[in-house]
């Protein structure tokens, strides 16, 4: 191979290596803007329904779309901001992005076992998780969506549950938007992961998380 061959070569690879860069700052701008996009939709939502916004409502959406600025920032580096780990009891958190998209309009219940279950996550990620997977159950279920939180062995399960099996396989297919694609890195991130569980008249897709030592 010549000198000009290889010098050729080599700036080709250079200009791919370049693309390839580009296209993974672009991604997770797209990502950081989803994840923007979601909790100023909420507010929106609630503060079109002319009632007062409660303090947990607003600080479950800021505390995702703190988080998601971060992404944006750490975008422009081809990189997610760092998930920092907090030990915290995930109740109040469930109930702060249970708040804002009841707020919002959506029929949420929240029935809560697991007591004094602490988890040692990042709470942005967190609430982008859980936040992704209540909007995709309102906007895709049928009827009202349950909040679940209970203890199975040395996990915390965090449930979202809503009505019909269709359209959970639906959701969870890949290539399905961005929402539980952010949600299911969010949980990896927090230490835990998605699963989903359908049967004739529910879907059920679970946060697992692993208990903090005592």
């Amino acid at each position: 191979m010549t000198a000009l061959a290889l010098c050729g070569w080599l700036l080709a690879l250079a200009a791919l290596a370049r693309v390839v860069a580009l296209r993974r700052r672009l991604e997770l701008v797209a990502w950081a803007e989803h994840e923007l996009r979601g909790p100023l939709a909420a507010l929106t939502l609630a503060a079109g329904r002319a009632r007062p916004l409660e303090p947990a409502v607003l600080e479950g959406q800021l505390e995702r779309a703190r988080t998601a600025l971060a992404d944006l920032a750490a975008a422009r580096t081809g990189r997610r901001a760092q998930a920092v780990a907090e030990r915290h009891d995930p109740r109040a958190l469930a109930e702060r992005v249970a708040a804002g998209w009841s707020a919002a309009g959506g029929r949420i219940a929240l029935e809560w076992s697991a007591s004094a279950a602490c988890v040692d996550a990042d709470q942005g990620r967190l609430s982008q998780a859980l936040g992704n997977l209540l909007s995709n159950a309102l906007e895709h279920g049928r009827g009202p969506v349950t909040v679940r939180g209970r203890r199975a062995g040395r996990k915390l399960e965090i449930e979202v549950a809503n009505r019909g099996a269709a359209d959970g396989e639906r959701l969870m297919r890949p290539g399905r938007g961005r929402g539980l694609a952010i949600a299911s890195r969010a949980a990896a991130e927090a230490g835990g992961a998605l699963r989903l569980v359908t049967s004739d008249d529910e879907t059920v897709v679970a946060l697992e998380l692993p208990l903090a030592d005592a």
